[in-house]
């Protein structure tokens, strides 16, 4: 008798719970980085291609160009087979 009560509210309490942990995916943008004047710029995304002897850069929109990394650290840098940047 009891388990016929019992089931239901437990059911409503661990749906209750788990409406609150939903996770917000894509949310999130994927982002590089680039080194402007000695400080770290969040950059779009680049898809350098193909893993290569190059690294991966971008031109901005002053004509600088700069090295792609995929983290904040300069160890980092993304490698292509594109010779020419990417423009940004």
């Amino acid at each position: 008798m009891k388990t016929k009560f019992l089931l239901p509210v437990l059911a409503m309490i661990f749906a209750t719970g788990m409406s609150f942990t939903t996770a917000e995916l894509g949310k999130e943008q994927a982002v590089d980085y680039i080194r402007v004047d000695n400080q770290w710029m969040a950059i779009p995304e680049i898809h350098c291609g193909q893993v290569g002897p190059y690294n991966c850069r971008v031109k901005l929109q002053d004509g600088s160009e700069h090295p792609i990394y995929d983290i904040q650290d300069l160890s980092t840098l993304k490698k292509t087979t594109r010779t020419t940047p990417f423009p940004l």
